[in-house]
């Protein structure tokens, strides 16, 4: 479902307090499909409400702006931490009408805008359980031709608490080009405690990493190029800094040459370390 949106002018100084209680009133009329959703206790409408400060029908989950760009719910998640749960919301953003004019297609290095939508639950077992606690309409880019990878339903999002009391998340992510389904996850960093004095954001884009792909689409059986089917299995291995390593253990096979193929080993493995003047992971293979 898409709407239009006319966003008000604000800025985003004190913005949790500000909506904290329109949050709270708007989401207490839909308090009925709150306590039946079991994965999304805030409906992406009402997380798109919330960062453009306008009502929204809960059930939307793409905005266009004022100024032709186009916000679009991506995911949600909770969360524990230091004893709070948490549900974060992500929304992507393409460029405005301005950015696009004359443009037929994006180009493959266009990437969209990401933001974040994050509440705590305060009041657990009331209609009005959800607080604000942080709006940020900036955490990093990621994607191709103005397009973000799409989530994978069949994996289940992974986390890693580390030692300074940050939390990382790995959201299941797959995308399709020329015939290949790729397959990875991609990386927040959530830092609550956050200061002045730290890089970064409360949530921050940190990253993609692959874990497998499937060629089946393009292969056909095996009459127009080998086939092939690889998978991995993400873990995270603490380091001496407080990021952890991202390790991928892949099985599977891939190609061996341009007509044959070979099973993946121990020797294809993946490391990504986390690099802090970056501020994303990278492979050390």
């Amino acid at each position: 479902m898409t709407i239009k949106i006319k966003p008000r002018s604000r800025t985003d100084a004190g913005l949790g307090q500000v909506l904290a209680g329109w949050v709270l009133a708007t989401l207490a009329l839909a308090a009925p499909a709150l306590v039946q959703a079991k994965d999304a206790p805030i409906p992406p409408g009402a997380v798109l409400s919330v960062m453009e400060n306008i009502p929204l029908d809960d059930q939307a989950d793409t905005g266009e702006l004022e100024n032709g760009a186009v916000a679009t719910f991506w995911y949600g998640h909770e969360l524990d931490l230091d004893g709070k749960h948490y549900y974060t919301a992500f929304v992507w953003h393409t460029r405005d009408s301005a950015a696009r004019q004359g443009e037929d297609f994006a180009a493959p290095e266009v990437q969209v805008r990401l933001a974040q939508a994050t509440f705590e639950r305060t009041h657990p077992g009331q209609a009005q359980a959800y607080t604000l606690r942080y709006i940020e309409r900036k955490i990093g880019f990621f994607g191709a031709r103005e397009k973000p990878e799409d989530v994978d339903p069949a994996r289940p999002a992974l986390e890693h608490r580390t030692t300074d009391g940050r939390l990382l998340l790995a959201v299941p992510t797959s995308s399709f080009d020329s015939g290949v389904i790729f397959k990875g996850y991609t990386l927040f960093a959530f830092n609550p405690k956050k200061t002045e004095d730290d890089t970064g954001w409360i949530w921050s884009f940190v990253g993609q990493v692959r874990t497998g792909e499937d060629n089946s689409a393009a292969c056909d059986e095996g009459a127009v190029m080998p086939c092939t089917f690889s998978k991995g299995d993400l873990s995270f291995v603490d380091d001496q800094g407080p990021m952890p390593q991202v390790k991928v253990t892949v099985s599977g096979t891939t190609f061996d040459g341009p007509d044959s193929t070979r099973p993946l080993a121990a020797a294809d493995n993946v490391t990504y370390v986390y690099d802090g003047q970056k501020r994303e992971y990278i492979s050390n293979n």
